[in-house]
């Protein structure tokens, strides 16, 4: 007999839930995000290089970022930034732009390290 609960992550606030299979849960209870949950019990195993996942992971940190301001994708920067996390617990490697910028200026304190963005200079 099948389990009749399923388990979610919000991918958004990270928040888990357990509910049963034939919810009607529209919106996560902890944050609100109307994004599709993860089931936590359908989990992959990837092996990729370091410089592989670090690509992927940058990549999709500045597409998040580059469609925040559009309708639906506001809590885009938000989901990546909960993925880069937990990946982020799995390896020591910065996973991110901004994360790489950190750790070059606490490497190198007396240095200027600045970002220009789409014309902007920002500090991530």
């Amino acid at each position: 007999m099948a389990d009749s609960k399923i388990r979610l992550l919000c991918l958004r606030c990270r928040a888990t839930l357990e509910l049963p299979r034939d919810h009607d849960l529209t919106a996560c209870p902890e944050c609100g995000s109307h994004g599709v949950p993860a089931d936590l019990d359908d989990t992959a195993a990837v092996t990729l290089t370091t410089h592989e996942l670090r690509i992927l992971t940058m990549w999709a940190s500045n597409w998040a970022q580059s469609i925040a301001d559009k309708p639906r994708c506001e809590d885009s920067p938000q989901v990546i930034q909960g993925i880069l996390d937990h990946l982020g617990q799995q390896t020591a490697a910065p996973l991110s732009l901004a994360q790489e910028l950190a750790d070059l200026r606490a490497a190198f304190p007396e240095s200027d390290v600045t970002v220009h963005r789409d014309g902007k200079t920002t500090n991530e």
